[in-house]
């Protein structure tokens, strides 16, 4: 069987996508509960699944103390690159519009 992502490495994934999203206010909130989250979630599972190693690099050099100039220099660097997964993940639309 193939092995599935535990808990403890899609939840710190999710937190570092949400803090990203972030940077644009209009993606930042969702917009019905679990809504956003479960499309994030979908996305790493499906579509996104080459972008897994490269956010989790961010998430551990953020979460490590470092500036984000820094984690993106670290983590930025090969293929898919930090803004193919931005366009990737912002198939969900999560907006603060309600």
């Amino acid at each position: 069987m193939e092995k599935r992502p535990s808990a403890s490495t899609v939840v710190p994934i999710v937190v570092l996508l949400g803090l990203w999203l972030m940077m644009s206010p209009a993606l930042a909130c969702p917009y019905h509960g679990s809504q956003c989250k479960d499309c994030i979630l979908k996305q790493m599972k499906c579509s996104c699944t080459s972008c897994v190693p490269v956010l989790r690099c961010m998430a551990r050099c953020l979460w490590g103390g470092s500036s984000r100039a820094n984690c993106v220099r670290r983590c930025d660097c090969g293929s898919p690159k930090l803004s193919d997964c931005k366009t990737c993940m912002s198939r969900c639309k999560c907006s603060c519009m309600a």
